[in-house]
């Protein structure tokens, strides 16, 4: 049986709350939810940017955001330092074995620096899930 999106989104979301130093996750807009002031930090926010259906395969592409608030004394260099850390927790939950998907060998990251609405610092990670489909026109329901 092959993932839906919806499982997917809920595993990764399992994953981000089962890590012992985030305190937040979301699946959905970054900049939306920051904006409101709901969030605990350090925080874990993803979100889909990407799909594709192959002959015989359907990939998804998440784009991961892992952040804290930079507080006056604390250099950033160490907030991106511990936020690459927990990025890297993240990303070994989902390239796990026991996962239905494959996980791209390469994974782009980017760091940053946000200073609206609070002074933030972290990580970007997109990350490619490819998982079997059988595009198969027999098995849409009638």
């Amino acid at each position: 049986m092959a993932y839906t999106l919806n499982q997917i989104v809920k595993k990764i979301e399992d994953y981000g709350n089962q890590h012992a130093q985030i305190k937040f996750v979301l699946y959905g807009d970054v900049v939306d939810h920051l904006s409101q002031g709901e969030v605990t930090y350090p925080a874990f926010f993803f979100n889909m940017s990407g799909v594709s259906i192959l002959a015989k395969q359907i990939t998804f592409t998440f784009s991961l955001y892992f952040m804290d608030r930079q507080i006056e004394n604390t250099e950033e260099i160490e907030v991106m330092s511990d936020q690459l850390l927990i990025c890297q927790d993240i990303i070994a939950f989902i390239r796990d074995n026991a996962n239905e998907w494959l996980v791209s060998e390469n994974i782009p990251m980017e760091f940053f620096v946000e200073s609206e609405p609070d002074v933030l610092a972290g990580v970007k990670a997109d990350v490619t899930l490819t998982l079997s489909s059988i595009n198969n026109r027999c098995q849409i329901p009638v």
